[in-house]
């Protein structure tokens, strides 16, 4: 009997925990510092201590505060550590960077802590969403972003948070029995509805119809969607289903392909993913073991390996752990478009996938060259406290830094 993937849906409640990701530090401006020298010190004793500090000149005032903007050399955070330290200054501080931070009207948003919440344990999707590359807030409709192709149970396209996102759709001609026997792998057209609701939730976090006063949102909300169905109603499919679908997907334009899926590794598989790397970067689940096992795909040289995250940044008790772990997302709790135009609650590195993938779209779509270049900037599109870990990769995925 073939051997199955199955998707990595349910969560284990049993499992090791890393630290707490670490916040992003704040950004600054280079080469500028902002400075209030204390009322009685004079104009010599200001130009002592700020070319001690590593002052060149002042660039202007800040209006109505008696401060100025003058230029630096070296790290503005430790000039202005090193001028604080004086007597002559009132207070000085690098001239830090502010964003604009926009909030969507779909009414579920709060919910979707994953996006955004207080603990700074999200993917920055606030701040990404503000920036140009994203429209700068105007939430823009046209769907000109990154194609993001999925290897799942299919979509319900017609869902109220979904509809018009489907620009290709397929799926395997037959199931069969036992996924093999009288079973048909051939993919064909138009064959790609839910019947688990797996693949629905997928996609509502990758690119849900967004500031559509409807549901929830999606990370990449500019992005189509193609969509392969390569696993039945349990959430299974076979070796061959799924090497198909991730060929059409490829070939029919997906720039990123996510896959909530995993199960052993196989010559087939890897020359099917190698195949499709060509054009496409491919983002899977690390898995659901809460241990070391290596999952495929994620476990092949040419894929992304997404682990989860909880609310807090911790690694989630059932995401694997080890060297192939590439990024992390959140996967506890999330909250995505389920069928029968519902929506639902989740947990599992399937979740962090889509979240993943809908951040390396975004680099997609604004990030010259191919693969290997939208990779390189994903795996630096992060916050975590540097480094790599077997934990979480090289930290948590940042919609702000992708997008800027």
């Amino acid at each position: 009997m073939d051997r199955v993937f199955r998707t990595a849906a349910a969560a284990l409640l049993f499992g090791l925990v890393c630290a707490p990701v670490a916040v992003a530090a704040p950004e600054y401006a280079p080469n500028s510092v902002i400075v209030k020298y204390a009322n009685g010190a004079s104009p010599t004793q200001r130009s002592l201590v700020g070319t001690a500090a590593g002052v060149l000149k002042s660039l202007g005032k800040v209006t109505g505060l008696g401060a100025e903007l003058v230029r630096v050399t070296g790290d503005p955070a430790k000039v202005a550590a090193s001028l604080n330290r004086s007597s002559d200054v009132l207070y000085a501080e690098p001239n830090y960077i502010y964003r604009a931070t926009v909030i969507p009207n779909d009414p579920r948003f709060g919910e979707q802590y994953g996006l955004d919440n207080t603990t700074g344990a999200d993917i920055d999707a606030p701040e990404g969403w503000g920036t140009n590359a994203l429209g700068a807030g105007a939430f823009p409709a046209a769907l000109n972003g990154a194609k993001i192709g999925i290897v799942d149970t299919g979509i319900q396209a017609g869902h109220e948070d979904l509809a018009g996102k489907v620009a290709n759709c397929a799926g395997v001609n037959s199931f069969g029995m036992l996924l093999g026997l009288f079973a048909d792998p051939t993919i064909v057209p138009d064959k790609c509805v839910d019947d688990n609701g797996h693949g629905t939730h997928v996609a509502g976090i990758a690119a849900a119809n967004t500031n559509n006063g409807i549901g929830v949102a999606g990370v990449a909300f500019n992005s189509p969607l193609a969509i392969c169905k390569a696993l039945n109603s349990a959430g299974a499919g076979s070796l061959v289903a799924v090497a198909n679908c991730i060929a059409y997907l490829a070939n029919n334009g997906a720039k990123i392909i996510s896959m909530s899926l995993g199960g052993p590794g196989s010559t087939t598989l890897k020359n099917a993913v190698t195949a499709a790397s060509q054009n496409s970067l491919v983002v899977a689940a690390s898995g659901n073991a809460g241990n070391g096992t290596v999952n495929y795909p994620a476990g092949y040289p040419e894929v992304v390996s997404v682990a989860a995250v909880d609310r807090n940044g911790a690694r989630a008790p059932f995401s694997t752990f080890n060297s192939d772990v590439e990024i992390a997302a959140p996967g506890v709790d999330i909250l995505s478009t389920w069928n029968n135009g519902a929506y639902n609650t989740i947990s599992g590195t399937s979740m962090a996938t889509p979240y993943a993938a809908g951040v390396a779209a975004v680099i997609a779509g604004n990030t010259p060259g191919g693969p290997s270049d939208w990779r390189a900037k994903l795996d630096t599109s992060v916050n975590g406290p540097g480094g790599r870990s077997p934990e979480i990769g090289f930290g948590r995925v940042s919609l702000l830094k992708a997008a800027t």
